[in-house]
């Protein structure tokens, strides 16, 4: 089990970072049991958060080691005086429209595909009325370094120039929000306190514009947005202007997507995210406790936990008994579970995985309830989504670890699957993901899966030179056979982008092998031999002649073609 970030988790006190949304034709699910106390875990499609406003909040910790001794902060803004002292502070900052060319950390445009299914740009209509954060620089400590905050705005609502059924222009929502953790010890020392970009999340929804029926935001003139569901067939594209220091994978749902990063000044990119809208099963399994000894792999599971996990009797948020809010209900010990009421397991904080083979026998598709608590809303959907998140890596392989740059973008529609890249293992990018063999109407699941990442990344991993790169795509089942996919692989504006759909679940790994063909020497061909029309000129043979000179008593043979004899010396 991968232990959480427990600076993370303790926000969970406040907002819950799991929105809501439905399968067709799928009713909440009830348990057979409903007298019994169960155990219980959900696996949410929808888990990037959807924020109604940009917010600060945090904790002073008084000097307490007790999570419930802490005092809890809500600020307005970075010079709160309520906020002056803390420990931690946690700025979720919804990114505005771009007004201008001058504006940064901006959404700069949204496109939505149109009734001939090409690509429109939408014009910003208006933000929400919430709470506005103004930008700020962050010093860390007297003499440290100085962090320029940018500010956040509000959810925004951009319309399209074709309309719906009713004769009214499409809308939708968009939600991007960066968040910023600082942390800053009592003692206050020069440099003591730091402040970081964690990561940033984002996605685009349909909307309706109506009045009197406020289930999520509204905008000005008290003019309500509520969520509609997509059709299922939409592409949706959003650019951005965003600070380099934003590196690390983006990992999220949509399919056949493309991906793009360019400088847009010294200190800016802007990103460009494209593909088309998926459907993402949500799952959920409820067991009877008194059930739970009939099968092996969940008890063995849930007595590791309960024994010798991380989490229990350290004031976790991972895991609640008797439905009672956060903070209270939690037993510590495998017998107390058992007694307890129902207790629910929060996937989120959970490597995912393991929770699915635990549960996968009893996993079903459901329905997550909407829910808006006036900081975070859940949404109600019908599965259809278009989103997206980021996270820095932090492997240990320095090609994916490079902090210079966006690196590339995973995105599947599978339930479960790992947010970050594709590990790097035995000369193969290895990605695993998980879902139930089944739709609700029996038929098999299929999954889809596209992975864009950067060229020079893909080369560092293997030593390629900037020749092309042929790439292997494979999806390998559970039980280690290789399954047939459709794949795609190709190159250009210096990504690779490999795709796979049509494979089944329960937990594949997607195996990628990229190659390049050996360097061809060129061999230069002599040259023949000239023919002419003119026929060779024929030499005769020379001839050799010899004499005989003498001169007195001596003689003397000379041979030649022209023989003569010295001076002196007569011929014989």
């Amino acid at each position: 089990m991968k232990s959480p970030r427990r600076l993370v988790a303790a926000t969970s006190i406040f907002i819950a970072i799991f929105t809501a949304s439905t399968l067709p034709l799928i009713t909440s699910m009830q348990s057979a049991h409903a007298g019994e106390s169960q155990v219980i875990t959900e696996f949410a499609a929808d888990d990037f958060g959807l924020w109604s406003q940009s917010s600060i909040y945090g904790q002073d910790h008084m000097g307490f080691s007790e999570q419930p001794k802490w005092k809890q902060l809500w600020c307005t803004g970075w010079d709160d005086p309520t906020c002056s002292n803390y420990d931690n502070l946690f700025a979720d900052l919804i990114l505005p429209p771009c007004k201008s060319d001058a504006d940064r950390s901006c959404v700069a445009g949204v496109e939505a595909s149109g009734a001939d299914k090409s690509l429109k740009p939408l014009t910003f209509y208006q933000e929400s009325v919430s709470q506005k954060i103004a930008p700020y620089t962050f010093n860390t400590g007297t003499t440290g370094i100085q962090t320029k905050i940018p500010g956040g705005g509000g959810l925004s609502v951009w319309k399209s120039s074709e309309l719906d059924a009713s004769g009214n222009a499409k809308t939708y929502g968009v939600h991007v929000l960066l968040r910023y953790i600082a942390s800053c010890p009592a003692n206050r020392q020069p440099g003591a306190c730091s402040i970081f970009l964690s990561d940033f999340k984002g996605s685009v929804y349909p909307i309706s514009l109506e009045s009197g029926n406020c289930k999520e935001f509204t905008v000005e003139g008290k003019v309500c947005a509520n969520s509609t569901n997509f059709k299922g067939d939409e592409r949706i594209a959003l650019s951005l202007r965003l600070d380099k220091n934003l590196t690390g994978w983006i990992f999220g749902r949509m399919q056949n997507a493309d991906f793009a990063v360019e400088p847009l000044d010294a200190t800016n990119n802007k990103i460009r995210i494209e593909g088309d809208v998926t459907l993402v099963p949500e799952l959920q399994a409820s067991v009877p406790k008194s059930q739970i000894a009939s099968n092996p792999v969940l008890e063995n599971y849930l007595k590791d936990f309960f024994t010798n996990g991380p989490f229990p009797g350290n004031g976790s948020l991972d895991y609640q008994d008797n439905d009672t809010p956060y903070g209270n209900g939690r037993s510590v010990t495998y017998p107390g579970f058992l007694a307890a009421n129902t207790t629910k397991l929060l996937s989120i904080n959970f490597d995912k995985f393991k929770l699915f083979t635990a549960f996968e026998k009893n996993l079903k598709a459901y329905t997550p309830p909407a829910s808006n608590n006036g900081r975070n809303i859940m949404r109600l959907t019908n599965s259809v989504f278009w989103n997206f998140g980021a996270s820095t890596y932090i492997g240990n392989n320095a090609c994916s670890a490079d902090k210079s740059a966006l690196q590339g973008l995973v995105v599947t529609n599978a339930p479960i699957y790992d947010k970050g890249p594709p590990t790097f293992a035995d000369g193969s990018l290895n990605y695993q993901v998980a879902g139930i063999h089944t739709n609700v109407d029996g038929t098999l699941f299929k999954g889809r899966y596209t992975y864009i990442l950067k060229s020079t990344t893909a080369r560092c991993y293997y030593g390629f030179s900037n020749a092309p790169i042929e790439a292997k795509v494979d999806i390998i089942s559970a039980d280690s056979t290789n399954q047939v996919a459709t794949t795609l692989v190709s190159e250009k504006n210096g990504f690779i982008k490999l795709q796979a759909d049509n494979f089944t679940f329960s937990s594949p790994t997607i195996r990628v092998k990229l190659m390049q063909p050996a360097a061809v020497v060129a061999t230069v061909p002599e040259a023949p031999a000239k023919v002419t029309d003119t026929p060779a000129k024929v030499t005769a043979p020379k001839v050799v002649k010899t004499i005989t000179c003498v001169k007195g008593k001596v003689s003397k043979k000379v041979t030649s073609t022209n023989p003569a004899c010295p001076v002196g010396f007569k011929k014989k």
